[in-house]
């Protein structure tokens, strides 16, 4: 199929997709580290903000709702503090878990927590536990439930135990259309899955063979049948990161995509995309190489957009129809591409500033605004409202600030706007939602009554401040006096129940 025949099958309807798998909570906690313990030579991290995202099943799910599916989610989740900040995330991406996920009391939900000084990783710390059998017996129950009038199902299984008593007869009599993705594809081998979706490292271990080096496409194609035999699927689609991947059917039938050129830290979350680009696709009935060029082409955006880990409808159309990258919007294109989004099922996000010297705060709040939905929309204040806003021009004119956050792989469109509030913008675009920083109460905004007015929600995010230089005496004296850096400079108590910072769950595995 061509692009056209792809986008035009993609826009027909809402497909409904029910994810089954191990669920956990992905957390940062981000700061800063300027001294050192007195118990032991380790870094003390000085905690500034707590961000949380989806895990496991639960960010293959994310990532369905951020293309447009209504997603059902099943699995296991604690009764405790993690588990109520998963719930608020999955809820805000728009993953139904009602009735799905299951949450005893008494027990506590997977947790893997990152520790950030600077933005650099210093220490990555695992709380995961198992599923008892009760629970993983209610998961089965609440799966067969939910398969009703289902276009797709996937199988995210990590060794977490939810799947543990799942009724695979039942499921795959059920199931339209079937995708695994597991840490041993071979213990879902009966399962007679449409497709199976190992990584290179994964389809060598269940061959019993070292990992593939050189020409890992060949190795793939030479190895079909065995492949084909060992995960039971009717495809076998091996997935080779910056090769791309490789699809293997019945003898014979071969279709290969290639992955887009990007930097490695990049491509962190992509195996999660390209799967829930496949079953997307799978679910709207396309056949399985347009399914696995849609996941293809769905990974290319998030590897070329730093700092998320989803793509959004709109980017995978500009992706399949290979667009170049969005530039300042205008108000009329923002406009139909926030209809777009609602006929697609996608939540609409609004917040707007004037971004002048873009810093990491506004990158993070823009990241967080973004989960908030499937169309972030971002006004920027016009020379002249900054002006009277703030009675000073700022130092880059509208259409350079404008530019920077249109770059930003967070934001869809970004518009300049006239207005001291974004009362106009709010009336023209009717979000869903409106997002302002943590430092503005919702009875201090002039836009609250308009949000409201539209049937919009208001939410707000914790604030961070730009970054401070060092003083000069602090300052490094050899000879890069500023090797060091700016630092970050946050609200103590800044916090949120959502965030984007992609994570490779293949490689946790």
């Amino acid at each position: 199929m061509d692009a056209a025949e792809i986008l035009a099958a993609l826009g027909r309807r809402r497909p409904k997709i029910l994810v089954l798998g191990d669920v956990l909570l992905d957390r940062w906690c981000e700061g800063g580290a300027e001294r050192l313990c007195r118990e032991g030579p380790v870094p003390v991290l000085d905690v500034a903000r707590v961000v949380d995202a989806p895990g496991g099943a639960g960010n293959t799910a994310m990532n369905l709702a951020a293309l447009g599916a209504e997603v059902v989610l099943a699995g296991v989740a604690g009764d405790d503090e993690p588990g109520a900040a998963l719930s608020v995330c999955l809820d805000r991406a728009g993953v139904s878990t009602e009735g799905t996920l299951v949450r005893r009391a008494g027990r506590s939900t997977s947790v893997k927590s990152r520790m950030l000084a600077g933005g650099q990783l210093l220490l990555r710390v695992d709380s995961c536990r198992r599923a008892d059998e009760d629970e993983a017996r209610e998961v089965s129950d609440r799966s067969l439930a939910a398969l009703a009038g289902v276009d797709a199902v996937v199988v995210c299984d990590y060794g977490l135990g939810a799947l543990a008593a799942l009724d695979r007869s039942a499921v795959r009599r059920g199931a339209h259309a079937l995708v695994v993705d597991a840490r041993r594809f071979h213990d879902w081998a009966s399962l007679r899955a449409d497709v199976a979706t190992p990584n290179a490292q994964e389809a060598a271990d269940l061959l019993g063979e070292p990992a593939p080096h050189g020409d890992r496409r060949a190795w793939a194609e030479g190895h079909a049948r065995e492949l084909g035999t060992a995960t039971g699927a009717a495809h076998t689609l091996v997935t080779l990161d910056r090769d791309g991947t490789v699809l293997l059917g019945p003898p014979g039938s071969v279709h290969a995509t290639a992955a887009r050129p990007a930097p490695e830290q990049n491509a962190v979350g992509a195996g999660d995309t390209f799967v829930a680009g496949l079953a997307y696709a799978l679910a709207l009935g396309l056949p399985v190489d347009a399914a696995a060029d849609v996941g293809q082409a769905a990974a290319d955006v998030v590897v070329g957009l730093p700092g998320t880990s989803t793509c959004t409808g709109e980017r995978l159309a500009a992706a399949l129809r290979r667009e170049p990258p969005r530039r300042v919007s205008t108000l009329e294109a923002a406009r139909e591409a926030a209809a777009a989004a609602r006929s697609a099922g996608q939540a609409v996000v609004l917040t707007n500033g004037v971004f002048d010297g873009l810093h990491r705060g506004h990158t993070a709040f823009l990241e967080e605004a973004a989960r908030m939905g499937g169309l972030l929309v971002v006004g920027v204040n016009s020379d002249q409202s900054a002006h009277r806003l703030h009675g000073v021009l700022p130092s880059a004119a509208e259409d350079d600030r404008a530019a920077v956050v249109a770059a930003l792989g967070s934001v869809d469109h970004a518009l300049v706007f006239d207005s001291e509030t974004a009362v106009p913008l709010i009336e023209a675009l009717a979000p869903d939602v409106y997002v302002k920083g943590g430092d503005y109460l919702p009875g201090m905004l002039a836009e609250a009554g308009a949000v409201a007015a539209v049937g919009g929600r208001l939410e707000t995010l914790g604030w961070t401040e730009r970054p401070r230089r060092r003083p000069v005496d602090e300052r490094r004296t050899d000879s890069h006096p500023e090797a060091s850096g700016p630092r970050d400079s946050h609200h103590p108590e800044a916090g949120s129940a959502m965030g984007s910072r992609p994570v490779d769950r293949r490689a946790d595995r």
